[in-house]
């Protein structure tokens, strides 16, 4: 589509100055969006890598939970719960990568998740406890990870729409407004010269 601007030389130059612009941009842009799609394929991998490690550590620490409780009461198992000093506060850090602003989240526990003498229970029940809180740290490690993969996807959809923008409208648009102003100007030419040998012959008649 043509843009609207005055066929002039002047208007030419400017329209070369913003095609060279756009090109520029629009290598810039290509690069930027291949750098991302591979950092988003990095991530990814580390995502699905950790998430189903994850997914098998807690089916394991689930199981044993279950056995190491099969032998208790209700109530029992109400009063070890019962007192914990068990907390965990997190905080987050922001990092950047390619421009891609994303958080990193930090975890600090305190106190023990039971409040239970360790002789009130098996082993395997304070195993499962300490073994939660591995869990935890990992669920908050997998959650900065996620938002990280989020945030990326985010910013390759922006890029890749100025990519497309500037691909298959600015650019097209702005050549095909070059050709014209060419053309016009290239026709104008040849009117003044055609004026001009015209005044020549009639001075020359006379």
């Amino acid at each position: 589509m043509l843009l609207n601007v005055s066929p002039t030389r002047m208007e030419l130059l400017k329209l070369k100055e913003r095609y060279a612009l756009a090109k520029r941009g629009h290598k810039l842009l290509k690069d930027k969006l291949e750098g991302l799609m591979r950092g988003f394929l990095d991530v990814a991998n580390k995502f699905i890598k950790r998430r189903e490690a994850l997914d098998k550590e807690f089916m394991k620490l689930q199981s044993s939970y279950y056995v190491s409780i099969a032998d208790l009461s209700t109530d029992e198992l109400n009063a070890l719960f019962l007192g914990s000093n068990f907390s965990i506060n997190i905080t987050s850090e922001t990092k950047a990568i390619m421009n891609v602003k994303f958080p990193v989240f930090k975890e600090e526990m305190k106190g023990v998740p039971y409040a239970y003498p360790i002789t009130f229970t098996h082993r395997e029940v304070d195993d499962v406890f300490r073994e939660m809180k591995d869990i935890i740290r990992e669920i908050i490690a997998l959650s900065s990870i996620e938002r990280e993969l989020y945030l990326i996807a985010e910013e390759i959809s922006k890029t890749r729409r100025r990519v497309n923008a500037l691909e298959y409208i600015m650019i097209p648009d702005i050549e095909e407004t070059i050709k014209y102003i060419s053309s016009k100007l290239e026709e104008m030419e040849r009117g003044n010269i055609a004026r001009l040998l015209k005044i020549k012959d009639i001075i020359r008649s006379h």
